[in-house]
Formats: structure tokens, C-alpha cells, sequence
């Protein structure tokens, strides 16, 4: 048996190490953008694992979907419409590796000032665009509203005019709009809370059925190749110019692209490849909303965790005869034990005394949930603010850190923004508490209303309110507060006969633009918010480094 297991164990690993043709469809032709592939090409990872890698550019009209699932390629690099793809094709996603997507729009700064001056105007959208679109969407702006035109993959048209916008990634076509001098506008979708995960290495189930070994070896590898890439720019980028450079790249452009990888990957915080179900539900649950995706759509199989596929080929055989031995044992084991028949009378007492514990257990546990469903109501109590319902300053101590902690862990913002009632104090001493409370309770309905799950509003002590939201960056709080200070200043306070209007102001700070800690934090948005009182009240202010 010793033998047999052997010789399984051997098979497995000549097998794992026999050198196998794969081939990798990229996105596009070679840059920066894949150099973690290259890494691992030229340091020998996949050789080690014994890969023989081949690595496919795209051309404009490839669909990599279509090519992994055709066979032509077993594996291939692509977007978060991958979450599109699930619903018709196999498609599995191995690993993430951008945090944050780099689609979004580049606009002529001196023709758009919004995403909005986009209507009925010129826009060049490359295919595979459906994370724009839900940008556009979202924003109520619907492809129906543009004029859109086939993507010529080049800055061309926009740095003559010929367009007001197009779809880009921001690790590449600013360079040259900045090389052209080209004043442009960067429309990005994270400030509609859009944030999607980009280049998603992936593969078809048909991969992890029959190769389960060999997807492992190559993700392996993948990753300890973009570990290296990220931690050895220069080299990489030598490299890239001396074999792989089809597009006559500088080295310039590719330091470029190279800085603006690390800000969306984030290697620093995150490490390469991790996924998280939660961002692949939001990225789901984004499309749903926008109607590009049935609601409720299942993710399972989407992500190499829900796959039941990847167990090596030789632990099925190495079970089967691990489980007759163990049923062996078994056997064996029933037949020495002839005492059970002498326990089954002292066992039979047992269960009498069993069942009147049983009886006590059953009032015991009635007695548990009453004083378990009173301890959640004392809790409830001691972190609510009794006037508002809102959660109050303690809740936001012993939460935030949680908060700030997920968010370097996983790579997201988080923006923290302090809002304060504008003369306040005079509204109590001229209409008295009543009122003043009043007052409290509609800022606190306006942010009920206006946060989404997940967001943390409190209500900071007196007139002043906190909240914090992960998953947003600054510039997309900012327009958040900004809502806000519109709603409570549309807003007709009444108290009896007495009818108020009162305004709001706010100051906004963000992790990681501001700081890591979460004192610095809300001490940022504080001097914001007195920002925004010094400079005349009703105003939202976002938090400036002092040089």
C-alpha cells in the first residue's frame, strides 16, 4: 500500500513539473500594463512551475472572452465585465490586479466642464465599455443622449477637436495629451461610487476541470511575477524596450504608466491579486441597478473561491484508498469493542437523566433570550442619540477605526465628512430648545435618507453631525455633502405656527489623500468645516494640505 501511494505521489509531481505549452490573451499590445507576465517570464517563474508561456497581443476588434472560451488562449486578461460574461460564458476570475479600474473619460477641458456637457456631443467609446456606461447611466446620461462614434485607439481625434471626449485608461492616454499640451478633464466613475476592480487575469471552467494543477501553477507564478514587477519598475521597463516593445514605446511613457499602475493597485496596501466578494457584488449590484443586469443575479463560480474544481488530479485516486482503509479500520475497530453491549443498560439511565434536562434546558433557554433580547436593547440604546435615532460619538470611536482598517487592508477610500449647523446657537436662544431640536431632527431625516448601507452617520455632539463613507473617495463626498447642504437649505422647518429656513456647512477629508490615522482624519475635516464658517457659512469645503 506504501508503494502504491508512492507511485501516485511520484505521477502527481512529474506531471506538475512536465513542461505545458499555455497561452495568455492579453487586452492589448504590449506596455507596462502587463508587465507582471513578463516578470514572471523572464525570471523563470512559470519555467520553475513547469509552463511553457506563450504570451497573444490583442488587436482592436479582439474579444479576449471569445478566445478563452473558443480555447484559443487558456487563459486571458480582462475587465470587470467579466460579471457580464458570467451570465453566457464559463468564464472564472482568478485574480485581480488593479484594485481600481483606470476606463474612464478624458474630456477638452476648454468644451466640458461636466460629465453632463457630454449630451448630443461627439464621444468615442472603445468596445467594452459597459463600466463607463453605468457611469453615464448613473448619472443620467444614456448612451442614447451622445454621439458616439468607433474609438480610433488613438488621442488624435480628441487633441484636434474632432471629439469632446473619449473612454481611455489613465495609465496611458494622458501622457500624450500632456506631451500635446492638451488642457484636458479626467471623468472618472469613482465619483459616482462606480469602482470597479481592472485587468482580471481569468479562465474557463473547462480550464479548471481538466488542468486544476496547471491553473494553479500559473496563477502562481502570475502573481509572483507582478510581486516582482512592482518592486522592480526599472528593470521591467529595460526589459519591455528590449523584447516586447511592438508599440516604439519611450521610456519615459512607460514610467509614466508604470507610477500610475502602483496608485491603482496599491501593491503597498493590498496585495497583488486579492478579490473580495463584496467588490464583485457591488460591481454586480451596480450593472443591476442600471438595468445591465437581471436583479439578483447569482455570482456563483465567477470566483476561483466558489469553484469546487481544483483539486489535484492524483487526491481523488489517494482518497478512494484512504477511505478503504480507513473502513478497514473501522471494521476491525467494531469487531474488538465486544464491552458496548455491557454500556447500553448504564446508557439507557443516561437518556432518563437526559430527558429532564431537557425539560430544565428548555425554560433555561427561554430565560436566555429574554435577558440576550434586553441586553440588545441596552446596547442599542447606549449607541443611538435618543433625539435622532442617529448612531452617536461612541458608536463612531469604537466603529471608524474597524472602518479605516478594512480600508487599507482591501485598498478603498474613505471619506469622512463633519457638518455643523449654521447659527444654531440663535436659534435656541431666540425660539428655544423645542425648536432647536426640531431643527436637529430634519438634518438627521436628510441624512437617514442620503446614506447608503455601510455609511456611518453620527450625530457628533450638540449641532454638529459626523459621517463616514467607505468605499468613496473625495471628490465623490464631496458631492455627497454638497446634496445634503442643498436639501437642508430647500427645507422649511416648522414648529407650530413658526416656519424656519437654516443653511449647513461641512468640511470633507479622505484615506488615503489626507492621512491614515483616523484622528488626522476627522481633525482634517474639522478644519475644513471652520473653513467653511470663516468663508461665510453654507458651504462644503474639502481639506488642503497646508505647504
Amino acid at each position: 500500500m506504501r508503494l502504491l501511494l508512492l507511485l501516485l505521489f511520484a505521477a502527481h509531481v512529474t506531471s506538475a513539473f512536465a513542461m505545458e505549452p499555455v497561452r495568455l490573451q492579453l487586452k492589448w499590445t504590449h506596455q507596462f500594463q502587463f508587465a507582471g507576465y513578463y516578470a514572471a517570464l523572464e525570471k523563470g517563474y512559470y519555467r520553475d512551475a513547469g509552463l511553457d508561456v506563450s504570451l497573444l497581443e490583442a488587436k482592436p476588434e479582439t474579444d479576449v472572452v471569445t478566445e478563452v472560451v473558443a480555447g484559443r488562449a487558456q487563459f486571458g486578461v480582462g475587465t470587470s465585465e467579466l460579471v457580464l460574461s458570467r451570465q453566457t460564458h464559463p468564464v472564472v476570475a482568478l485574480a485581480v490586479i488593479m484594485q481600481h479600474s483606470p476606463q474612464v473619460l478624458l474630456a477638452r477641458a476648454k468644451d466640458v466642464s461636466s460629465l453632463h456637457d457630454l449630451a448630443e456631443r461627439k464621444v468615442m467609446l472603445e468596445p467594452h465599455s459597459a463600466e463607463l456606461l453605468a457611469y453615464l447611466r448613473h448619472e443620467g446620461i444614456p448612451e442614447q443622449k451622445l454621439q458616439i462614434i468607433p474609438h480610433s485607439f488613438s488621442s488624435a481625434a480628441l487633441i484636434a477637436g474632432e471629439v469632446v471626449a473619449m473612454s481611455a485608461y489613465s495609465t496611458t492616454e494622458p501622457y500624450a495629451l500632456q506631451k500635446a499640451g492638451l488642457p484636458y478633464l479626467t471623468l472618472n466613475p469613482r465619483a459616482a461610487s462606480i469602482d470597479f476592480y481592472g485587468d482580471n487575469l481569468f479562465t474557463v471552467e473547462r480550464e479548471l476541470d481538466n488542468k486544476p494543477a496547471r491553473t494553479r501553477a500559473f496563477l502562481a507564478a502570475s502573481l509572483r511575477g507582478w510581486q516582482y514587477a512592482m518592486e522592480h519598475p526599472e528593470e521591467i521597463i529595460r526589459i519591455i524596450l528590449a523584447k516586447y516593445n511592438t508599440q516604439q514605446l519611450t521610456d519615459e511613457f512607460l514610467r509614466f504608466e508604470a507610477a500610475e499602475m502602483a496608485r491603482l493597485m496599491q501593491p503597498e496596501l493590498v496585495q497583488v491579486g486579492q478579490m473580495n466578494p463584496g467588490r464583485w457584488q457591488h460591481i454586480a449590484d451596480t450593472y443591476s441597478a442600471l438595468g445591465m443586469l437581471p436583479p439578483n443575479t447569482s455570482l456563483d463560480g465567477l470566483t476561483l473561491e466558489n469553484q469546487a474544481h481544483l483539486l489535484p488530479a492524483w487526491v481523488l485516486p489517494t482518497a478512494i484508498v484512504g477511505g478503504i482503509l480507513v473502513t478497514l479500520f473501522g471494521i476491525l475497530t467494531t469487531l474488538s469493542i465486544g464491552l458496548s453491549r455491557r454500556l447500553q443498560k448504564e446508557i439507557s439511565g443516561h437518556q432518563t437523566a437526559l430527558r429532564q434536562l431537557e425539560s430544565s434546558n428548555s425554560l433555561l433557554q427561554q430565560q436566555l433570550q429574554e435577558i440576550t433580547d434586553l441586553q440588545q436593547r441596552l446596547k442599542e440604546q447606549a449607541i443611538r442619540d435618543p433625539l435622532t435615532g442617529l448612531h452617536n460619538r461612541r458608536y463612531l470611536d469604537e466603529t471608524l477605526p474597524r472602518e479605516l482598517a478594512r480600508a487599507k487592508r482591501e485598498g478603498y477610500p474613505l471619506s469622512v465628512i463633519m457638518i455643523d449647523l449654521d447659527r444654531f446657537k440663535q436659534v435656541n436662544d431666540t425660539y428655544g430648545h423645542p425648536v432647536g431640536d426640531e431643527v436637529i431632527k430634519a438634518l438627521a431625516a436628510i441624512l437617514k435618507h442620503g446614506t447608503r448601507e455601510g455609511d456611518v452617520a453620527c450625530r457628533y455632539g450638540g449641532e454638529e453631525f459626523v459621517v463616514a463613507l467607505p468605499r468613496m473617495d473625495l471628490a465623490g463626498a464631496r458631492v455627497r455633502a454638497d446634496e445634503w447642504r442643498n436639501a437642508i437649505a430647500d427645507s422649511a422647518i416648522v414648529h407650530g405656527e413658526l416656519e424656519l429656513k437654516i443653511t449647513l456647512s461641512a468640511g470633507v477629508s479622505a484615506f488615503p489623500d489626507h492621512g491614515s490615522e483616523i484622528d488626522i482624519l476627522v481633525q482634517c475635516a474639522d478644519l475644513a468645516l471652520y473653513l467653511s464658517k470663516h468663508d461665510g457659512r453654507n458651504r462644503v469645503t474639502c481639506y488642503q494640505p497646508q505647504d
